[in-house]
């Protein structure tokens, strides 16, 4: 297989999107053990930053491209804070398939904030996310613990994830990888300890081995690796290939769901799961059709 094949971005983007996929886990594990939410996305993002220590210097020598990268960083990461916050009130399904409406987010930002052409198949993608909201915000679908403050704070991060790629292709597509990652991680550190101190008083450490593996599989697996597969292989796979490849982060959390914590999946989450991952393919082909 060639190293430019579309096949092995596919691969990388898949390898990637079960790393964030994998999140709910590492995240309920960290809670189980006593570790605060705020307190667990700096440690992810701490030691996200350790692992790009050998760029420091590539840092350094684009402090332009760097400054963007935090700023962004800091935002969209910041914002993360709540999809954490809702991993303990609601059920991860629920959470997941909330987060999985960006695609919608992302085609109004882009016809309303922007100025981009709203197509046939953008509008039938956000139509498709839209009915998939309605159907997974069904009665049903809320779980025990579910209220309309939890649910409202889950919508936040879609929200944000789709401002910050409308600026991650408009400004940060041509910054090296290393740099984006780094001014990323660091943008998202900075903004969780101030959260952390205002919120909490403080950043706890992880009190077991089992916290401090939990935090390292978040920063290492869904963090730094997921991203950069994520980052590697969708300019390999296209557009098209990485929506369809994407969708396998949703297949991911929904597993971790129902096999770690007994989670049930009525047909209103399975048919609004399969409307995400048909709005995510269709909006793909668009990009692929418009590059």
């Amino acid at each position: 297989m060639s190293y430019r094949s579309p096949l092995l971005g596919m691969a990388l983007v898949t390898l990637g999107a079960v790393g964030f996929g994998l999140m709910p886990l590492f995240a309920r594990t960290a809670y189980d053990e006593g570790l605060t939410p705020l307190s667990l996305l700096v440690w992810r993002f701490a030691l996200a930053c350790l692992c790009l220590l050998p760029f420091i210097r590539r840092f350094l020598a684009a402090p332009r491209d760097m400054a963007v990268a935090v700023t962004a960083g800091a935002g969209y990461m910041g914002t993360m804070f709540f999809y954490f916050l809702a991993l303990k009130q609601l059920t991860v399904a629920l959470t997941v398939l909330i987060l999985f409406t960006y695609p919608l987010f992302t085609i109004l930002i882009g016809w309303l904030a922007f100025g981009e052409r709203l197509t046939v198949a953008n509008a039938v993608a956000a139509a498709l996310v839209l009915i998939a909201a309605i159907l997974i915000l069904s009665p049903t679908g809320f779980g025990n613990g579910a209220d309309l403050v939890s649910i409202g704070m889950a919508f936040i991060p879609p929200l944000a994830y789709a401002l910050f790629m409308h600026i991650a292709a408009k400004r940060l597509s041509r910054v090296a990888i290393p740099v984006r990652l780094g001014g990323v991680f660091l943008g998202g550190l900075i903004a969780m300890l101030i959260l952390g101190i205002a919120v909490d008083g403080g950043i706890e450490a992880p009190a077991s081995a089992l916290t401090w593996g939990a935090s390292a599989a978040l920063a290492v697996i869904s963090t730094v690796g997921a991203l950069g597969l994520l980052l590697l292989g969708a300019p390999i796979a296209g557009a098209e290939r990485t929506a369809i490849a994407g969708a396998s982060e949703l297949v991911t959390a929904l597993a971790v769901g129902v096999i770690a914590y007994g989670e049930s999946l009525d047909w209103r989450t399975l048919l609004g799961a399969a409307l995400i991952v048909g709005a995510i393919i269709l909006a793909g082909r668009e990009s692929k059709v418009t590059e």
